[in-house]
């Protein structure tokens, strides 16, 4: 498994376009959800209730790139690039997500009536900030997907301390544990936050991406297009039946007398895989061109991710004070407005917050400095 060249550079523009529309997905999810808690209406007949799925391609992506990036190390034990990863995924995580995170506590302190039971308690608040399990959500709701990040980020890393004979049992260990999530009889219990992080069925998501990067960097794949396409017809396929409630998010089936509870790793999950697949086969091998938006809404879709949901919420609020549905009489009207406010707030502050925080640290912590030549 171990390389000493590095692996080539390749713009994956599909990918990036694929995450811009992702973000988008939970945007619109957000969207119908508030619609529905605060202004009593239905956004756009209910279609993208399934717009939670973003999320989930989100992980496999961040499987994918992990192992894309980082394959050349594999079966390296070394405590440098230990470290270095760490630095790379903490300046990609932490500091953006505290920013927005104090601007959200800011508007509480500010606004009482806004706060929920717990939402100031100091504890609550430094595991929120360290992204640590917990009971409760993080403040920023969308906090509990970073979570499970941050814990694919520490397996992953623990390859570069642990020799495979260690390792690799400990991997099968954490996935068949993710797995019995689907097996309610034999289920490991995951009260415990910590429990139900580190064997939540998602992880198996992450797995996923990884495994979507060996098969595509290892195996000159055909019809990637096929892929594509297959995928995507099955996500979408998936995610109206279950905006519709044609299908339960937890559909329980039994199988040779077995019963299972299939969930949204196999609804999206899986069609996101194969998506995934034939997307990245795509850009490897022939280079795909994307417009230059989409790129650009695939780099602030970190940004869009993290600040759509308090600006949502609070923006529907007002809309629900103002009584804005009566008096507009049309629901769509005030929505997509907010859609686009949020969207276009998150792509604001990406360019001018995250964007340059993010590379001020890159150039300060993890860049080294050029040694002077010798004369």
């Amino acid at each position: 498994m171990q390389s000493n060249a590095p692996p080539k550079k390749v713009k994956l523009n599909l990918l990036q376009a694929f995450r811009g529309i992702a973000a988008l997905l939970v945007v619109l999810f957000h969207l119908d959800q508030l619609s529905n808690e605060k202004l009593k209406q239905t956004f756009l007949f209910g279609i993208f209730k399934f717009g939670w799925a973003g999320v989930d391609f989100f992980f496999i992506l961040s499987g994918f790139i992990i192992f894309y990036v980082h394959r050349h190390e594999l079966g390296i034990q070394s405590w440098q690039k230990f470290k270095k990863f760490w630095l790379k995924r903490w300046i990609r995580i932490y500091p953006v997500y505290w920013i927005v995170t104090l601007a959200v506590l800011g508007l509480l302190i500010f606004v009482p009536s806004l706060a929920k039971a717990g939402d100031t308690n100091l504890f609550f608040l430094l595991k929120t900030f360290l992204l640590i399990p917990q009971s409760t959500p993080p403040l920023l709701d969308v906090g509990w997907t970073l979570i499970l990040i941050i814990f694919f980020y520490l397996i992953f890393s623990l390859s570069y301390l642990l020799k495979p004979k260690i390792y690799l049992p400990l991997v099968a260990i954490l996935l068949l544990g993710s797995l019995t999530q689907f097996v309610p009889d034999i289920s490991i219990p995951a009260e415990n936050p910590w429990i139900g992080t580190i064997f939540h069925s998602m992880n198996l998501e992450f797995a996923l991406g990884c495994l979507a990067a060996y098969l595509v960097v290892t195996y000159p794949l055909r019809h990637r297009k096929t892929l594509l396409f297959v995928g995507a017809f099955f996500f979408i396929f998936f995610g109206l039946l279950l905006s519709y409630g044609v299908i339960a998010e937890v559909q329980n089936l039994n199988i040779l007398g077995i019963e299972l509870g299939i969930n949204r790793v196999f609804f999206s999950g899986i069609p996101c895989f194969i998506m995934l697949i034939g997307a990245a086969s795509l850009d490897i091998n022939k280079g795909t061109d994307v417009p230059n938006f989409v790129n650009y809404l695939g780099d602030a879709s970190y940004s869009i991710y993290l600040i759509h949901s308090p600006i949502i919420s609070a923006l529907t609020q007002i809309a629900a004070k103002l009584n804005l549905v009566n008096l507009i009489g049309n629901s769509l009207i005030i929505n997509l407005p907010i859609g686009i406010v949020s969207v276009g707030i998150g792509c604001v502050f990406y360019s001018i917050v995250e964007k340059p925080v993010v590379e001020f640290l890159r150039q300060i912590i993890v860049k080294k400095k050029v040694p002077p030549k010798a004369i």
